[in-house]
């Protein structure tokens, strides 16, 4: 008898996971951002409820090395002589952790938010500098990494579109921090190469950015750091909840 008994919690157990799996409320998602398309790229959140209103979430972004997106619009925004953003190569790799606030009644993952965040960016870039030499013009190409570490916040809202999947868009935010890197190139240079590309380097001006450079008859090395401001926004992410 105590067996049977046991037998008949069992199955009465086992028939009522279903609406119990129903009663609790999933506490993770798992985002896909489609405006990185736009960029050559991809980007994937996932998020994780940790209190009513309040989540935590990683992201993960990368553009494979390829010519520089809108590059039309950044030549009309940063005009640097002899140097043609055209002809630069960038890759992209970033981690953005972050904690969200929701301040809907329905709580997380519902309404409207703000995300305070970090952004850890490491950029790949390729690209030739022009300099003249008694009049040749003459290409040295620079390769390297431009590593960036930025915190901000970020206003955004999500939308329940059926049982398991959401929209959240990624509204508008802005970041600030550091940045620094190391750009190399490799070739035999002459006396007057190396005063030449020594003295185009010189001229390069960059906003709150700080270059310095050895110039010698193996190549060159241009080390930059700084300040920087980041932008983040305009994305639409679909979303998984589980």
């Amino acid at each position: 008898m105590m067996a049977f008994k046991k037998l008949m919690c069992f199955f009465t157990l086992l028939f009522s996971l279903p609406a119990l799996a129903q009663t609790i409320e999933k506490k993770n998602e798992i985002k896909l951002n489609f405006s990185s398309v736009a960029f050559k790229g991809f980007n994937v959140q996932y998020e994780r409820q940790v209190a009513e209103k309040i989540t935590v979430a990683l992201s993960y972004g990368m553009v494979p090395n390829s010519s520089i997106p809108y590059k039309s619009y950044i030549e009309k925004q940063i005009f640097i002589p002899d140097v043609n953003i055209g002809d630069f190569s960038l890759g992209t790799h970033i981690f953005t952790p972050e904690a969200r606030y929701y301040f809907g009644e329905k709580g997380a993952f519902h309404g409207f938010y703000l995300a305070p965040y970090a952004r850890i960016g490491n950029y790949k870039i390729k690209g030739p500098i022009a300099y003249s030499n008694n009049g040749r013009k003459d290409y040295a190409q620079f390769a390297g990494r431009l590593t960036t570490i930025t915190g901000g916040i970020m206003a955004g809202s999500s939308w329940q579109l059926s049982e398991k999947f959401y929209i959240d868009w990624w509204i508008a935010g802005v970041s600030f921090g550091g940045e620094s890197g190391r750009l190399t190139n490799t070739s035999h240079l002459s006396e007057s190469d190396q005063a030449s590309l020594k003295r185009k380097i010189e001229s390069i001006s960059l906003s709150y950015t700080k270059l310095t450079s050895d110039v010698n008859s193996n190549g060159a090395i241009v080390n930059t750091s700084g300040s920087i401001v980041g932008l983040r926004g305009l994305g639409i992410n679909l979303g998984i909840r589980f």
